[in-house]
């Protein structure tokens, strides 16, 4: 019902779990802390509609942290635009590369920023090594853009089938485009190497975001909430 979770434990040095079966919150009390106590922060994640009473989950030392908004997007409906002339995509298959964490521009809206110690330096080092993971294990589907030879930002993935889940996508702290053209530029960029359906999702917290992919055609589909258990 618990599993550890590799890559947060990694990143801050201490165990971290993820719940795997909401059938966790129908055990005893007494059954439930003794699942939890090997881990310093425990995540719960599921769809809003099937998530277990607020109390439920309060009563097992969870409270909510986020909302995940879920959405797919048709890739090939997203057309260029004047605007986007401009700007060059290197893919990391061509020209290898890989991000610092200091180079990226500051994550505001993450749920991780609720984790007792996380400051928004040590979140910028978790997308870093997931980056870095991306370019490894997917260089074909992992970009930068440029503009005047200058890094703008990245857009990283990894492809599903026809689909490609869109993992991560960072400004760089020095951008002088906009994330909409960053956004547009790289998902017509996938749609131009095949890929007929882009997935993904992002925090309620992250309006610019919802914006941006509402105005490329986005369908949102049931949402995710998330909720942690931090060990006193």
């Amino acid at each position: 019902m618990i599993r550890e979770h590799a890559a947060n434990s990694a990143w801050l040095g201490r165990p971290a779990g993820i719940i795997t079966d909401a059938a966790f919150f129908q055990l005893p009390a007494t059954e439930q802390q003794r699942l939890l106590e090997p881990y310093s922060w425990t995540e719960f994640r599921c769809p809003l509609a099937s998530a277990p009473p607020a109390l439920t989950l309060g009563s097992a030392g969870f409270f909510w942290i986020d909302c995940q908004i879920e959405f797919r997007i048709a890739l090939g409906r997203i057309a260029s635009t004047s605007s986007l002339d401009r700007l060059e995509i290197e893919y990391a298959n061509d020209r290898p590369f890989t991000v610092d964490a200091l180079e990226m521009k500051g994550f505001r809206h993450e749920r991780f920023l609720e984790i007792p110690g996380v400051t928004p330096e040590r979140l910028a080092e978790r997308y870093s090594a997931w980056a870095n993971r991306l370019l490894q294990s997917h260089p074909s589907w992992c970009l930068r853009i440029l503009y005047d030879s200058r890094v703008q930002g990245w857009y990283l993935s990894e492809p599903k089938g026809e689909s490609v889940h869109l993992a991560l996508a960072m400004l760089h702290r020095d951008a002088s485009v906009t994330g909409l053209h960053l956004y547009q530029k790289a998902l017509v960029a996938y749609g131009s190497r095949g890929a007929r359906m882009g997935r993904a999702a992002f925090s309620v917290r992250n309006t610019d975001v919802h914006n941006i992919y509402a105005r490329l055609g986005a369908l949102f589909t049931p949402p995710q909430g998330c909720w942690l258990h931090v060990r006193e």
